[in-house]
């Protein structure tokens, strides 16, 4: 089996995060599930709250113990908000810890385990734009 690239990792969180059973409380956050995107989208619309999800690195290794291929990896799932305040991005944020820390799930042919290692507090990105992350690493395998 090949190793899973960056784009169908990131395909298969996004596809999770939009459609998955688990993932009921972050899409009822959002005003349209469409903006639930990797974090390279460079289409004309954007609306808020938005969710980016940003690949940081996927490194292969083979396990010694088994002939599946399997990678590890580091992401950031980004909430974005339009708010006065940050209450909104970090209060994403906190939900999309609680439904993927220590989660394990197929999606799209991709296997995933997944823990979170720093929920980042919303920034100011711009005037009523804030942006909170919930980084997480974990193992990937095809």
């Amino acid at each position: 089996m090949a190793y899973p690239r960056n784009d169908q990792v990131q395909y298969a969180i996004v596809d999770y995060l939009k459609n998955g059973t688990a993932c009921s409380t972050v899409r009822d956050q959002l005003s349209d599930t469409d903006e639930i995107r990797e974090d390279q989208w460079q289409g004309t619309a954007f609306s808020y709250p938005a969710i980016r999800v940003r690949m940081i690195w996927n490194k292969p290794r083979v396990p010694q113990d088994s002939n599946c291929s399997q990678a590890n990896i580091r992401l950031s799932i980004e909430a974005y908000s339009e708010q006065d305040s940050s209450q909104q991005a970090d209060r994403i944020s906190g939900i999309i810890h609680s439904v993927l820390h220590a989660r394990q799930f197929a999606n799209q042919s991709v296997n995933l385990m997944l823990r979170t290692i720093n929920l980042v507090p919303a920034r100011r990105l711009e005037e009523n734009v804030w942006k909170a992350e919930c980084m997480m690493e974990g193992t990937a395998s095809g």
